[in-house]
Parts: C-alpha cells; sequence; structure tokens
C-alpha cells in the first residue's frame, strides 16, 4: 500500500511542478527596415522575422502501475524549443493602430499604392499551427 501511495504523490507532483513551471512563449520580432525610414515611391516591400521559443517542458505521458510484486510510476518529459508559425497578419494604415491590411504565409509582402508625404503604420501578427497569435510592436514609416 506504502507503494501505491508513493507513485500517486510522485506523480501528483511532477504534474504540480510542470504547471507552475508553465511560462507563456516568447516572441522576438524583427523587420527590413528601421522606425521613421523614408520611402521614395508608391510602393514599398515590408519584410520581417519571428521566433517564438516555448521554454515549457510539457508532460508527454503518465505511466503508473501497481501490481502484487511491483508499483511505480514513470513520467514522459519533451519539450519544444521553437514553434512553428503557419500565417502572419499584416496591419497597415496611416493611424497608430493600423487595421488588417493583409493575410500571409510568407515573411514578406508588396505593398502598392501608397500617398506620397504619408506616414505609415505596420504590425505583424503571427499565428501558429493551433491559431495562437503573437501580436509584434507597431512600427513605421513615410512616403515621400
Amino acid at each position: 500500500m506504502e507503494r501505491v501511495f508513493f507513485a500517486v504523490l510522485f506523480t501528483l507532483f511532477i504534474v504540480a511542478a510542470a504547471n507552475a513551471l508553465y511560462q507563456d512563449p516568447q516572441a522576438t520580432f524583427t523587420n527590413n527596415m528601421q522606425d521613421g525610414t523614408l520611402v521614395y515611391g508608391d510602393s514599398a516591400m515590408l519584410s520581417w522575422d519571428v521566433v517564438v521559443r516555448n521554454n515549457n517542458v510539457a508532460l508527454s505521458n503518465i505511466d503508473i502501475w501497481i501490481s502484487n510484486k511491483d508499483s511505480g510510476a514513470r513520467v514522459g518529459l519533451k519539450s519544444s524549443p521553437f514553434i512553428e508559425l503557419v500565417s502572419y497578419n499584416l496591419y497597415l494604415g496611416t493611424s497608430p493602430t493600423p487595421q488588417l491590411y493583409a493575410t500571409t504565409s510568407s515573411n514578406s509582402y508588396f505593398v502598392e499604392r501608397l500617398s506620397p508625404e504619408t506616414v505609415y503604420y505596420w504590425q505583424i501578427v503571427a499565428i501558429d499551427k493551433t491559431g495562437n497569435r503573437y501580436h509584434g510592436p507597431i512600427w513605421y514609416f513615410e512616403t515621400r
């Protein structure tokens, strides 16, 4: 009976520890131009890189066995350091809170028909395969 109690207690401890160590994934955004870049003409190529790092360890399986001769517990752990991104929402506009402009699976987008002498704000929201969204900073550029 003591073995059963120890196996169950050990398993509960592992589950509680894994939950206590959970951290939200961290996203890092970079783009191809510095804020305030001057764009000459009526088009611009916007490109970006997003890396989402998952610092968590997840429980992959829990086995508890109890028999007359033996009992115990086995816990499998797995980690996935990077999260796969499947699409990007590009927000673009002349307001500091840009509106959805396009959705793409590429990390670049060619924007046409820009007005001269205008400040444009843009933002990327990266989406992973489970639908989680990672919001990047709002950047801006100016047209001439």
